[in-house]
């Protein structure tokens, strides 16, 4: 993997700070694009709707669609997360191997 070989190599410093710019890119995320398309969603499929008293499937299935593109999107922003926060537990337990 060539992700695999530049990340190893950052100081934990760098690693840290870089998850935390992830981590608020994921919140950032989740609170305007999935909750956005959530809430249209929502408001499509509710008993008293705003947009139209009776929306069409194909509208239904757009939003539903974009609901899940968005989850998507989610799932790549978690796993990289993911990714980063595993590596800066490697470089940790590697540092305090190193002075112990």
């Amino acid at each position: 993997m060539a992700v695999d070989k530049p990340v190893r190599r950052l100081p934990l410093r760098d690693l840290m700070t870089d998850a935390e710019k992830r981590s608020r890119d994921l919140v950032e995320h989740l609170n305007i694009t999935w909750f956005g398309h959530l809430t249209d969603l929502r408001d499509l499929s509710r008993p008293v709707r705003r947009k139209s008293h009776y929306p069409t499937l194909q509208v239904l299935l757009n939003a539903v669609l974009k609901v899940e593109t968005a989850s998507q999107e989610t799932e790549k922003f978690i796993a990289y997360l993911n990714h980063e926060l595993e590596e800066i537990r490697e470089h940790a337990k590697r540092e305090r191997l190193n002075r112990g």
